[in-house]
Parts: C-alpha cells; structure tokens; sequence
C-alpha cells in the first residue's frame, strides 16, 4: 500500500486547538495563533491580525501565504491555538 503523500503533508488540527464558534470570536485578539477550515482547503494555521470591533469578522495571516479576511456565514470553521 503506497502512502497518499499530499495527505502526510497536510496540517491537522492540534490536540491544543479550540474550536470557536461565531460567537467566541469576541476572545481573539491580533497575535492569537489559530487554524482555519476552509471549504476545499486543508487546514491552515495562521495568526490574527485585525479583529472589527464587533467581532463579526476579522483578518488574518495564513501561514507562507497571504492575509484573508474571515467573516460569519463564509462557512469557515476556527480553532484556537492554545499556549
């Protein structure tokens, strides 16, 4: 049996990672590690950046690529990285 070696390399979610629904976005703060599920994405680890001042949305870096914007609705599942 041959190893699917894209799956090796994907990221998985961290056994010290939290999920957080819509409404425990009002906790992240720019620095917060997380780890976002996107819809035809493996999971990405990145770190916030901005977060609106209603907590609806917000921005973040993902690692080795660029920043994104988060925001509810867009189906997106967050984890936070705990220390």
């Amino acid at each position: 049996m041959i190893a699917n070696p894209q799956a090796a390399a994907s990221p998985t979610i961290a056994a010290g990672a939290r999920p957080l629904s819509y409404h425990n976005w009002i906790h992240l703060n720019p620095g917060d590690r997380i780890i976002v599920k996107r819809s035809g994405f493996t999971p990405e680890h990145g770190t916030v950046d901005e977060v609106s001042e209603d907590a609806s949305y917000f921005w973040a870096w993902i690692d080795g690529q660029s920043r994104i914007l988060i925001f509810h609705g867009d189906g997106s599942a967050i984890h936070k990285v705990l220390p």
